[in-house]
Order: C-alpha cells, then sequence, then structure tokens
C-alpha cells in the first residue's frame, strides 16, 4: 500500500497543529481557571476582611451598649435601695426595744402552758408545715421570703413568706394589716428575738398565742377544747391536727378538714425526719374525734 509523502506531510502539519492548538487551549483553559481562582480568592479576602471588621463593629457596638445598661440598671437599683432604706428607716421609726419581759406582758392567752410542758411532738408539727428552716435561719428565711415575692408578683394568689418569730411578731407586736410597713417591722422584731431566745423559747411563745379557734387562744386551752385533755398527754396524732388547725382556723375546726391538713401535716415530718415509717403509719391511723363529736 502506497502513501504519498507529500500527503503525509500534510497531514503530519494538521495533526501537529491540532495538537498544538489543543494544548494551547488547555493552557489557556489552566491559566483562566488561575486566575479566576485568585480572583475567587482576593474576593472571599476581601469579603472576609469586611465581614470581620464588620463583626468587630459590631462586638464594639454591643459592648457599649450592654456597659449602657450595666450603668442604667446600677443606678436605677441604687436609687431602688436607696428609697428602700428610706421606707424602711421611717417604717421604724416607732418600734421599741424588746425582751422576754415585753413580749410576757402582750401574751394574748391566759393559760399558758410553761415549755416543758409541750410534746416534742407538737413542736415538731409545727416547724414541720410552718418553718422548715427554723432551725436554721435567725428569724428570717430569705429563701422563703423571695419564693414569696416571686409567686405574688407572678400570680394571682398570695403566698406567705414568714417564719414563726415573724408570726409571733405579728400576733403580739405589730397588727394583721397588710403592707409592707407592717413586714418591715416583723422581720426587725423576728431577727430581734433569735437575739435573746432560744429556739424552744420562740415555739413555746408561738404556741402559747396563736389562735385555734372557737374561742381558744393558746394550746393550753385548744388542747382541752378540741380533745378534753392537757397538752402534755396529747398523742402525735393529735399533736399534728391542732397544728393544722392554727392554719386556717375558720375551715380546720371542722374535724373533716381537720384529718385532711393533719394527714399533710404528718407526713412531712416523715419527710423531714422527725418521725419514721412506724410513727407515721400508727398517727395516720389513730382514731383522734374532737371532743364535741364524742359529747
Amino acid at each position: 500500500m502506497n502513501y504519498n509523502d507529500d500527503d503525509n506531510r500534510i497531514r503530519r502539519r494538521k495533526v501537529s497543529s491540532n495538537d498544538y492548538n489543543y494544548k494551547s487551549k488547555q493552557h489557556q483553559r489552566y491559566y483562566e481557571r488561575k486566575i479566576d481562582n485568585n480572583r475567587i480568592k482576593k474576593y472571599n479576602t476581601t469579603k472576609n476582611t469586611r465581614t470581620n471588621k464588620r463583626k468587630k463593629a459590631n462586638k464594639k457596638i454591643r459592648l457599649k451598649l450592654a456597659k449602657v445598661f450595666l450603668i442604667i440598671a446600677l443606678v436605677i437599683s441604687v436609687g431602688v435601695a436607696a428609697v428602700g432604706s428610706v421606707f424602711a428607716i421611717s417604717s421604724l421609726k416607732d418600734t421599741k426595744v424588746i425582751n422576754k419581759e415585753i413580749l410576757k406582758e402582750s401574751y394574748i392567752s391566759s393559760e399558758v402552758v410553761p415549755d416543758n410542758e409541750i410534746p416534742k411532738y407538737l413542736k415538731d408539727a409545727l416547724v414541720s408545715i410552718e418553718d422548715e428552716r427554723f432551725y436554721e435561719h435567725k428569724g428570717i428565711d430569705i429563701i422563703s421570703l423571695t419564693r414569696s415575692l416571686l409567686h405574688n408578683i407572678f400570680s394571682d394568689t398570695t403566698q406567705g413568706g414568714s417564719t414563726i418569730e415573724m408570726q409571733i411578731s405579728k400576733n403580739l407586736l405589730t397588727s394583721d394589716d397588710r403592707n409592707m410597713k407592717r413586714k418591715i417591722k416583723d422581720i426587725y422584731y423576728a431577727t430581734q428575738m433569735d437575739k435573746f431566745m432560744t429556739k424552744d423559747e420562740i415555739l413555746c411563745t408561738y404556741l402559747n398565742n396563736v389562735y385555734f379557734g372557737k374561742s381558744a387562744y393558746g394550746v393550753g386551752k385548744a388542747s382541752k377544747v378540741y380533745f378534753g385533755k392537757n397538752v402534755q398527754d396529747l398523742t402525735l396524732a393529735q399533736s399534728a391536727m391542732l397544728v393544722g388547725i392554727t392554719n386556717s382556723p375558720a375551715k380546720y375546726k371542722e374535724h373533716r378538714e381537720a384529718k385532711k391538713r393533719q394527714e399533710v401535716i404528718l407526713y412531712k415530718m416523715k419527710e423531714l425526719g422527725y418521725i419514721d415509717e412506724e410513727e407515721y403509719s400508727q398517727a395516720i391511723s389513730e382514731n383522734v374525734p374532737f371532743k364535741s363529736e364524742i359529747e
């Protein structure tokens, strides 16, 4: 088979030319891509730089705003504290120095029971349901007061945060008025009580003056009105029931309601470790009719 040399040359030239053109295009595309990539990198770098600058600027603005808000909050806090201090000072203007003698002169009950005749169960029941951190605080329970304040702000119902000392103050030294001035006085007197009285003396003072309903002030009279016996003879079940009545005498002077409240108190005593499971079970199952139901 014969080939023409001229044709072969032309063909080779064409092939070479096509190959060269192909390679040139490949190189051109490569450089174009490289240029594009460089442009993209440069663009991204510029964009990142701008973004970083914007972030730093925003961060500075946020810091400035935070400082402004902090200063405003501080000024408001100082203002509130100042107003509160003035209000507290004005509320305490007519307070008096108190001691055991002054408290005894204010006693409501005519049938005072000595501390050593009040059953431990009665005291434990009172602490469990009215002031579970009684032995830990010095007249004021900050946790309870804070919880009460938040509850009263964000709820339609009211919740008390008074300690046993504050309740003594309300019963013997101040009044039943629902206002901040009275509350501040109660706080002041409560802290004073804890300075010159033992915790047992405080419990004794409370139990001798609290209202139990049926015209009975003090546990001495209440134990006779409800159970026909002296305080020292009360059982655990009866002690818990009597303490429950003090929360709302109008409601719990009825035996059925008093029994429900008693069960809550006994469970709380068990939960806090004042009684064990066996004592709890016996007290829950004990028949504790009121004297008025037997007669």
